[in-house]
């Protein structure tokens, strides 16, 4: 999980509708609002504000691997359906590997193992500090809640791991994505010929972390923050510089 940023204001689709209804809303009716070309902008100006990547696990959600997730759950007795049509409650979420066999290899993830919880130790992920991370990823692509971090952001580690658990963010096909990901970083290192060149280090490390032309982030954005943090403190520095484009 990485930090995103909150949307201040409703899609003109959603406003559109929001308006036309008045108090008597209802998201299923807002899914088929326009034969759905309001939720589809919904859902892909939630994926643009993300750099198209899961709000929860950070794969590329592209086409038909994303969904609209509702941090708080419309389940939610209190603030379910308060909340069922508010921005403010929306992020762009992958589908947690349930259309494909991935499910099977330790589980569902993201908001798909998330289901109907509002437990209140659950971090919304617009809510973390840019600086620092709150999790890592290690060599094998377990992720887990730094300590460290967590202490000097005034966050509880205890409420980072509860947050990973209720998403299944170590379900065994994300953390052999997350694994694969950081050995192809590691091959990537290998064929590097100057890696004291401190130049050539700060555009790897910037093409690697830094939004593309098509303002896209390379899946699994902790996985690759992490890899590059092991060995050397210019990541953070390239993150912290303003403006800070990949939140």
């Amino acid at each position: 999980m990485k930090k995103i940023r909150e949307l201040n204001k409703p899609t003109s689709g959603l406003a559109e509708y929001l308006n036309s209804v008045g108090d008597k809303t209802n998201w299923d009716e807002f899914r088929s609002h326009n034969s759905g070309a309001s939720y589809n902008e919904l859902r892909d100006t939630l994926t643009q504000n993300q750099h198209e990547l899961c709000a929860y696990c950070e794969i590329a959600i592209k086409g038909w691997r994303r969904q609209i997730e509702h941090v708080i759950p419309q389940s939610d007795d209190e603030l379910g359906k308060a909340k069922a049509l508010d921005i403010a409650n929306m992020v762009a979420c992958c589908t947690g590997g349930t259309e494909s066999k991935a499910s099977k290899r330790g589980g569902a993830s993201c908001g798909q193992a998330k289901g109907n919880q509002n437990d209140e130790n659950f971090i919304d992920p617009r809510i973390l500090p840019a600086l620092p991370s709150l999790v890592k990823v290690i060599d094998n692509g377990l992720i887990e809640a730094d300590e460290n971090a967590c202490q000097m952001a005034g966050f509880l580690s205890d409420h980072v791991t509860r947050t990973i658990e209720i998403l299944n963010l170590n379900a065994e096909w994300l953390r052999s994505l997350r694994e694969n990901r950081w050995n192809g970083l590691n091959e990537e290192w290998q064929q590097i010929d100057d890696i004291d060149d401190p130049d050539m280090m700060n555009d790897w490390i910037r093409s690697e972390l830094m939004p593309d032309e098509d303002s896209r982030l390379v899946s699994f954005f902790t996985t690759t923050r992490s890899y590059f943090g092991t060995f050397s403190p210019l990541s953070e520095t390239i993150l912290a510089q303003q403006p800070q484009t990949w939140i």
